[in-house]
């Protein structure tokens, strides 16, 4: 009688997370965390250290990919919101961390089989996966990761003519890849690959960077539906939206918005060290206009410190809780806060710096729930872009019905655990 034939026992490998960025970044992958460790996964997610406590209170292991005073002088930097010269400060203090990244990361894999997911900038899973072999699924927050010439990303400082046919986009987005990202980029990426015996790549964040295995696209096809000149592996998943750490709003915050009518909350990004005249200009319609404003920025030093008893000063909230209290949203386009108000059913004037706010902006004003205005834009035009959208019964309608879309959507978290699931049994050599 033959014997039975014993299957080998299924190892669930390790998901380790790469979150590069600051919280609008960072929050997305933590639902993702949760989705995932839900199905019985080991979940690690490595961030700057400022994360631990919100990451460990999320039921997940956490490794700091960056020191607090390091992310700081980051932050500080004044060339970091640059319209132009904004990636290449990111990169220049990246470069300086990428073999330290690379070894710590390799150090984790060598210890049991590993599933990495990186975000666009967790560029040492890329070299992972070559070098080592090791399962990566990329993930992508905002439509302008994607170097397309079929929907072309807006961006501040480089201004499309209307009507260029398909073949002069294609080139001119080639010649900035090559000139203005490679240029930046590759000197450190290749010197490293170098080191860990890589040949050289090029195209490196237009191409490279997306994992041949998967690329979920972290937003709903509505918002940037799928091209013929994406990955071909890249498939739309909607937002991953984390809820609230606190179901309340701090008391003292509460009791301000239940003293008068509804607030707009003006907010420059949790990363934006540098948004006094922002906030300045922002509060300066709200004045015009005699409406209510709540100020939230983690940097007090960016708001006047004598403030009238219409405005709020607010150091964090969770923007879920305050948003559905809200009557506007004035902010700077981050996707993470995008999505959060689009899912409240806000209208939001948009007021973007650099990196992929620009192309969000331009996206939820063509949705018909958005202005958009320039951070040097006169004050006029900030409370005329203000007042239309609190007035304008198409807005509170499209509004509406956006919010009423993504209540109905299957949880993005959800549906990119899914994906990355699939890959959960794939072999890695190391």
């Amino acid at each position: 009688m033959p014997l039975p034939v014993v299957q080998p026992a299924v190892v669930q490998p390790r998901i380790l997370i790469l979150a590069v960025g600051s919280a609008g970044d960072v929050y997305p992958f933590i639902v993702i965390g949760q989705a995932l460790r839900a199905r019985g996964y080991e979940v690690t997610l490595m961030a700057s250290a400022n994360f631990e406590e919100r990451v460990q209170r999320a039921g997940l292991q956490f490794i700091s990919g960056l020191a607090q005073e390091e992310l700081e002088t980051s932050i500080r930097d004044p060339d970091l919101w640059h319209p132009v010269k904004g990636f290449a400060t990111i990169w220049k203090y990246m470069a300086r961390h990428l073999p330290a990244a690379y070894h710590q990361q390799l150090a984790l894999v060598r210890e049991k089989p590993t599933l990495i997911v990186a975000s666009t900038l967790g560029l040492t899973g890329r070299l992972l996966q070559e070098a080592h072999g090791v399962p990566l699924v990329t993930v992508h927050l905002a439509p302008s990761c994607l170097f397309s010439a079929d929907d072309t990303a807006v961006r501040r400082g480089l201004h499309w003519p209307r009507g260029w046919p398909r073949w002069a986009v294609r080139i001119t987005l080639g010649l900035i890849d090559r000139l203005m990202v490679d240029a930046v980029v590759r000197p450190a990426l290749n010197g490293m690959r170098a080191h860990i015996g890589l040949a050289p790549v090029r195209r490196v964040m237009s191409q490279w960077l997306h994992s041949p295995q998967h690329v979920v696209c972290a937003w709903p096809a509505w918002f940037a539906a799928p091209q013929a000149d994406w990955p071909p592996n890249a498939v739309c998943a909607g937002f991953p939206r984390m809820p609230a750490s606190a179901p309340e709003l701090d008391p003292a915050l509460q009791r301000f918005i239940d003293d008068g009518d509804a607030p707009i909350v003006i907010t420059p990004g949790s990363a934006m060290a540098h948004g006094s005249d922002f906030i300045a200009r922002a509060l300066a319609a709200a004045a015009a206009l005699k409406v209510r404003a709540v100020v939230v920025t983690p940097y007090r030093e960016q708001v006047p410190l004598e403030l009238p008893a219409s405005v709020h000063y607010a150091a964090y909230a969770p923007f879920d809780v305050l948003s559905r209290q809200a009557a506007a949203f004035v902010h700077h386009g981050g996707i993470g806060t995008s999505a959060t108000v689009l899912a409240a059913g806000k209208p939001q004037l948009i007021v973007p710096f650099a990196f992929d706010q620009p192309d969000n902006a331009a996206r939820l004003t063509r949705l018909g729930v958005a202005a958009t205005v320039l951070p040097d834009s006169p004050p006029a035009m900030w409370q005329q872009a203000l007042g239309r959208l609190l007035d304008d019964p198409a807005v509170a309608k499209a509004c509406a019905t956006l919010a009423t879309v993504m209540a109905g959507e299957r949880p993005a978290a959800d549906r990119i655990a899914d994906i990355i699931e699939r890959h959960s049994g794939q072999g890695q050599v190391t």
